[in-house]
């Protein structure tokens, strides 16, 4: 979501180019990315991955993504192919969706992807469509992906969803994963000797894999692609830096609080997240970051003159939080981290060695260890508390749970898996036991999990034990003392993620109330958002400033830093709506019932059912303010022929008093279009830099197929000629100019 909020298809292509040289730097050939479905609910809990509502957006952001990796020689994996658009029943729900919605909504990125960029590979999603499930869907798989769309690449399927042989073989999937068991194996042999699944599918099936490691580099005399790295690549941390602050949307900022004076004496940092700050959504998306977030350290650094108090201020997470860095050591080596010890049924250590974080994820079981043989997984640290008085101490994972200290058996219990696998793994059960520590005085704490499961998650959390009342309290205090306050709110860890949706917008805790009171407090209270999807905002209008700030990655608090100051300008732009509140969505809910997920809004998603509804979102698609002030001064565009394109030139001007970057967004509408279509559509975005009162002409092409709709009588695109309005301006709600034009 971040990634496609800077709506900069250069800047990602650079960022994905790195992505890439990194990953072939590991020895990756094939990353699983990107997800380019549609995001039809806010609810979503998977969204935060998407990137956007729209269709042209999404395709524009998938395409750079694809080219950037696959020029670094690594294959891209545009996924889940197709109407993956809920994480509820995800593996069984059947998309029932028009022929007309799907090619005009949510194929496009898929189809951009595969035409534009020649991806390499398409993941099968594990839902089905229109009754088919979307391993062995014939008509979208060989039908329109590859004989339509002349696939070239490698179909593969989500793990775990292929459940056939034949029919998935016929279908059209090439490889299916995990492996090597599953449906496929010997089995697959057997339906070919049968006649069941002919020949020459597994030679195509071959031919598209030995395609594939051609292109990567894994065949005898083969090389990767132009521009592959041969040695470990370091994170390019400037580059980071830019991005997530070009994905920041700066909401409001109304008395013009933001940038900050650098004299700021005082600022009180307040908000879970500023304590916790989410730089990635759960599920298998996750990765070890090369460097910790740490909001406080960044903000003194670019103000070393400013004194800064920190407070949470109220608790969101699920699970105890994690230790403070520096608070916990190997016993072993003694330095910062963890000890990591697997040990057989026998009790024998079969793998010991330091780990640097508080939590691990296997995905595909125990390094040296035999699954199901009563394994041991042990953690453990010593553990220096900064204050004395109660501590709570979790241990997360499913299976039989222990915590010790000093060897003392502090509790233990049995913990099951209840939903989707991923959900344990995002969100575990937790074991929890208070304790009295002194500050200072280190504790050996360990904890074990017997696991009875293939993905195993082990976490750690100690943390000293407070109330919500007392931590308000306390942020208020600080608030009022300081010159500025900023709160960074949003998401608990695991609260997005893959394996489950959303059950609510709201801030989780009691975050709506702290943001409301430390407002009160100070005026100048600057709300920073650190959540990948839409959140209820019922203090939008108490706030001197809000800053959306996604889940952007390790550069958070140096990127967050640079845009409080402005160093750097909130460059982003919203690529969804955000409600005013629940009832306004044009889809909230993606729940199916008996089996099936009906797509009834049509084409009325995001941005296109608030039109319709005349519902006004709290920020629309494509809202962001940045730090100066931009004037729409003209629109041109010529007539256009029938499967023409439209070339459109906007010229606007720098108003303000300082640099700054400008979106500019171009919408479609043809005013005969019944309510069943959209009112108008995003036919084209370009990007500017300008100097205060320089004017700049940006060019933009609105495609042919935006003047199209696809015949389901015909199984074709059909042209809509006729009158169309053409519209410019800041967002899909902040329209500028207009002008006629006709087609055909």
């Amino acid at each position: 979501m971040a990634i496609a909020a800077t709506w900069d298809v250069e800047l990602v292509q650079r960022l994905t180019a790195a992505l890439g040289r990194e990953a072939r730097s590991k020895g990756v050939d094939v990353v699983l990315g990107p997800t380019v479905n549609i995001i039809r609910t806010p609810m979503s809990g998977r969204g935060f991955e998407c990137f956007s509502e729209d269709p042209l957006l999404t395709a524009r952001i998938a395409v750079a993504y694809v080219r950037g990796m696959q020029g670094a020689g690594v294959g891209a994996t545009v996924k889940h192919f197709v109407a993956n658009d809920s994480e509820t029943d995800r593996h069984t729900y059947d998309a029932r969706v028009t022929q007309e919605v799907l090619r005009e909504l949510y194929l496009p990125p898929f189809e951009a992807c595969v035409l534009e960029a020649d991806v390499w590979l398409v993941m099968a999603a594990y839902n089905s469509v229109n009754g088919a499930t979307m391993t062995a869907n014939e008509l979208l798989l060989r039908g329109l992906l590859k004989e339509e769309w002349g696939f070239e690449g490698v179909v593969v399927s989500d793990w775990s969803a292929t459940t056939t042989t034949a029919p998935s073989a016929s279908a059209g999937l090439d490889l299916v994963m995990p492996g090597p068991d599953g449906p496929w194996g010997e089995q697959l042999v057997a339906a070919v000797r049968e006649g069941a699944v002919a020949e020459s599918a597994i030679d195509d099936k071959v031919a598209r894999l030995l395609h594939l490691s051609r292109r990567v580099g894994a065949l005898d005399g083969a090389t990767p692609d132009p521009g592959a790295a041969a040695e470990r690549v370091p994170v390019d941390a400037a580059l980071l830096r830019e991005f997530t602050a070009r994905s920041f949307v700066l909401l409001t900022n109304p008395g013009g609080l933001l940038p900050l004076e650098a004299n700021v004496r005082s600022l009180a940092l307040i908000g879970p997240n500023a304590i916790e700050p989410q730089t990635q959504g759960g599920g298998s998306v996750r990765v070890l970051p090369s460097a910790r977030v740490d909001l406080a350290a960044s903000l003194q650094a670019a103000l070393p003159k400013t004194a800064i108090t920190v407070d949470q201020g109220c608790l969101t997470s699920a699970t105890v939080a994690a230790p403070r860095e520096g608070t916990l050591r190997d016993p072993v080596t003694g330095r910062p981290g963890v000890r990591l010890e697997i040990r057989g049924a026998n009790g024998d250590a079969v793998y010991d060695a330091p780990f640097p974080r508080n939590a691990v994820t296997w995905w595909d079981g125990l390094p040296n260890a035999v699954h199901g043989s009563g394994t041991t997984i042990v953690m453990r640290a010593g553990y220096r508390p900064d204050t004395t008085g109660t501590h709570v101490i979790g241990a997360a994972g499913v299976g039989a749970l222990r915590i010790i200290a000093d060897g003392s058996l502090l509790a233990d219990t049995k913990t099951a898996l209840s939903g989707d696998v991923v959900e344990a793994l995002s969100r575990p059960p937790e074991l929890r036991v208070p304790v009295e520590l002194q500050a200072g005085r280190e504790v050996l704490v360990s904890v074990e999990l017997v696991p009875d499961q293939r993905f195993v998650m082990l976490r750690l959390g100690i943390a000293p034990e407070a109330g919500d009342d007392e931590l308000i309290e306390q942020a208020v205090r600080s608030a009022a003392g300081a010159e500025v306050a900023v709160v960074v709110v949003g998401s608990a860890d695991g609260e997005e993620s893959e394996g489950y949706d959303r059950k609510t917008l709201a801030l989780g805790g009691r975050q709506d109330e702290l943001v409301t009171r430390v407002s009160a407090a100070n005026p100048r209270t600057i709300v920073v958002v650190n959540s990948g999807m839409p959140v209820l905002m019922p203090w939008a209008n108490r706030a001197a400033a809000i800053v959306q700030g996604w889940i952007p990655g390790q550069a958070f608090g140096d990127a967050l830093a640079d845009t409080l100051l402005g160093a750097a300008e909130p460059g982003g732009r919203l690529p969804l709506s955000m409600p005013r509140a629940e009832a306004d969505a044009p889809v909230l809910h993606a729940r199916p019932q008996g089996g099936g997920l009906v797509y009834a809004e049509g084409l009325l998603v995001g941005y296109r059912g608030y039109d319709r509804d005349g519902v006004e979102p709290l920020f629309a698609f494509g809202h962001g303010l940045g730090y100066t002030s931009w004037e729409y001064v003209s629109l041109a565009a010529e007539p256009v022929a029938v499967n023409g394109e439209l070339d459109v030139r906007v010229t606007v001007r720098n108003s303000g008093a300082r640099a700054g970057r400008e979106v500019v967004q171009v919408y479609l509408e043809r005013p005969e279009d019944g309510p069943e279509r959209p009112l108008r559509t995003l036919g084209a975005f370009g990007i500017v830099d300008a100097d205060p009162g320089k004017q700049v002409e940006v060019r933009m092409t609105i495609p042919a197929r935006a003047f199209m709709r696809f015949d389901e009588t015909a199984r074709d695109w059909a042209p809509r000629g006729g009158a169309y309005t053409i519209w410019a301006g800041r967002s899909s709600r902040d329209l500028r100019l207009n002008l006629r034009v006709e087609v055909g």
